[in-house]
């Protein structure tokens, strides 16, 4: 649309007007490639503290993990869940699906709240997120595979970086 009146424009006046059309697109494509090709810094990932991660020996709580299952499962809109409880950290990951997965905030909250009740000077992370549910499901049965006073540390740091996932 502009450009048919900018070229109507241009038969009547001639030349010169040409001549600043001309100009303003370069000017134009000037800035544009400018602002393209600025150099944009991305946001560098703030190292902190390691909160909430499994230090010593690793060592697991097989009837507390189940008993924070039990809770998880009778929450509202909850229907799968797994956990798993290392030192003083317990990770949970749990299934939401349907019009449930529009309330994900209040149900990991929900969880959350109930899970310090029944283990209270615990760390607890929960997670609804899918991927990390089959990850941490893969860890208890690698878990269930080791010895149990005998853990390996690449159990532990796989442990650790799920509950890193889970705390964004």
């Amino acid at each position: 649309m502009i450009i048919i009146a900018c070229l109507r424009k241009i038969g009547r006046n001639g030349v010169t007007d040409m001549n600043k059309i001309f100009r303003v697109v370069i000017l134009c494509l000037i800035i544009g490639i400018m602002a393209g090709c600025a150099v944009v810094e991305l946001p560098q990932r703030k190292p902190h503290a390691q909160v909430g991660q499994v230090s010593g020996p690793p060592h697991t709580h097989a009837e507390l993990s189940e008993q924070v299952e039990e809770v998880a499962r009778v929450v509202q809109g909850v229907k799968e869940s797994t956990a798993l409880v290392m030192n003083d950290q317990i990770a949970v990951a749990v299934k939401v699906t349907g019009f449930d997965r529009l309330h994900l905030q209040a149900i990991r909250q929900n969880l959350n709240n109930q899970v310090e009740r029944i283990a209270p000077g615990y760390d607890v992370h929960v997670t609804t997120d899918k991927k990390l549910f089959a990850q941490l499901q893969m860890l208890k049965e690698q878990i269930k595979n080791a010895p149990q006073y005998n853990i390996p540390t690449q159990i532990k740091d796989s442990y650790n970086v799920i509950i890193e996932d889970m705390n964004g």
